[in-house]
């Protein structure tokens, strides 16, 4: 029992010291004194009871509040510009992809090989300057995707 009674007297007494009066008086030499302890007898005193309310928040803490908010924010929109980025990456990497498919592909072949829809909805070969504008075309896709 003294166990448990002697942790439990500890925690309260500095409970007991806030609750405590404060005597305030003015010595002969007019020098005002403050103290727990009674005054002096025959001196005239006040008795001051301290305020039990909880102090404000510090304004330090509403700051802190303020940027752990805005550190949250900045974190939920650097994941979302992160997820933007990598969904540009794959896509660039597949349009480089589809770029050397197609460079692969037309070396491959020769202009005469090659079928393409005719103005009259007819196949038709490509001449060779369209079979070069086609590579052209692929080669540019290639260095603007391919890093």
């Amino acid at each position: 029992m003294t166990r448990t009674l002697l942790p439990l007297l500890l925690l309260s007494l500095p409970l007991l010291a806030a609750h405590a009066d404060i005597y305030s008086w003015v010595d002969a030499n007019n020098v005002k004194h403050f103290t727990q302890d009674a005054p002096p007898r025959g001196t005239p005193y006040t008795r001051i009871k301290p305020d039990a309310a909880a102090p404000n928040p510090a304004p330090a803490i509403d700051s802190l509040k303020k940027s752990q908010q805005a550190r949250e924010t900045a974190l939920t929109g650097g994941a979302k510009t992160r997820e933007a980025g990598l969904r540009l990456k794959a896509e660039t990497l597949e349009r480089c992809a589809k770029a050397r498919e197609r460079i692969s592909f037309l070396e491959e072949k020769t202009a005469r090989r090659l079928f393409r829809t005719g103005p009259d909805g007819q196949p038709a070969r490509y001449t060779d300057e369209e079979f070069a504008a086609e590579l052209n075309q692929a080669r540019a896709q290639e260095s603007a995707n391919c890093v």
